[in-house]
């Protein structure tokens, strides 16, 4: 708040450089203004520093006529002359100034340079630097999936999978150079996901045996179909109908829910091979239905 000194000070400085002075029309409104609010409230005008530095610099002049006066020392004071307020910088409308900066502006070389800034001269003429990096990461992408898909054609190991499907499988059986994996013996996983039972024989169980013997020998006939397909030179999925009851075919009711299917190595049906060195039995089924499994290793 302004004393009561500061107040008559401020309205005999006004009332002067408006009377006499010949101020801007910018002073004019400036110094109405506060002649306005001092007469209004008194003792008890609030003014911020700007607008209070700014009375004061306007009427600390104001008692000094047009006509230079001697000071108290006798030296002689310039006239009053009224300061032009400063004009500010043009701008656009988004707020950024419309004027470049100064070409000849050095930088400090001891200044180190942000590592995330973008490089204004290396962007895309018609991309942001945002969407140059959305871009990069895109292309990336997509080159990783086309490389993976590549490497789902290509050989696994050393054998060749070929798959055929005959007439009378089933409708969802598939075709085309497909990869498998040996789940047990008697049973392989394509790679889809597709578990197929492989037909004509059958392998002691290595997940559920019912003797110790069955167990060795489970896992002695998985080893050996992993040996089988890993030594051949091309082998051969052959998926078939499975012998369940119309209606039932990839239900659990038929088969567990899985498919059925030929396996050849190097055109051998490896139940035969199999058979052949006491790892597996025959096991024939018939067209809608099997005989019991056939498991004679715990006697």
């Amino acid at each position: 708040m302004l004393s009561e000194a500061e107040i008559a000070h401020f309205k005999s400085g006004i009332e002067e450089i408006l009377g006499d002075g010949t101020p801007t029309e910018w002073q004019r409104r400036f110094l109405t203004d506060m002649r306005d609010k001092i007469g209004r409230y008194g003792v008890k005008t609030r003014l911020s520093e700007k607008q209070l530095a700014m009375l004061r610099r306007l009427t600390k002049t104001a008692v000094v006529t047009p006509e230079s006066r001697t000071d108290a020392e006798g030296s002689r004071s310039e006239p009053f002359r009224p300061s032009l307020p400063i004009r500010p910088r043009p701008r656009s409308p988004s707020g950024r100034n419309r004027f470049p900066q100064n070409p000849l502006r050095i930088r400090n070389p001891l200044r180190p340079r942000n590592p995330f800034r973008p490089c204004y001269s290396r962007r895309l003429p018609f991309l942001s630097g945002r969407a140059t990096l959305v871009l990069v990461a895109l292309v990336m992408v997509v080159g990783t999936i086309g490389s993976l898909l590549d490497r789902g054609t290509a050989t696994t190991g050393r054998s060749r999978v070929v798959s055929t499907v005959e007439e009378a499988a089933a409708p969802q059986a598939a075709s085309g150079n497909m990869g498998f994996t040996v789940t047990d013996g008697d049973t392989i996983k394509l790679k889809d996901g597709t578990r197929v039972r492989l037909v004509g024989f059958n392998t002691p169980e290595k997940f559920e045996p019912k003797c110790s013997r069955e167990a060795a020998l489970g896992n002695r006939a998985s080893e050996r179909l992993n040996e089988l397909v890993a030594a051949a030179a091309s082998t051969d999925v052959t998926l078939v109908a499975c012998s369940c009851r119309p209606g039932t075919e990839g239900t659990k009711k038929c088969n567990y829910g899985r498919s059925c299917g030929k396996l050849t190595v190097d055109g051998r049906d490896v139940g035969e091979t199999l058979i052949g060195e006491g790892l597996a039995v025959p096991f024939v089924c018939g067209v809608s239905g099997c005989p019991p499994t056939p498991r004679p290793w715990c006697g």
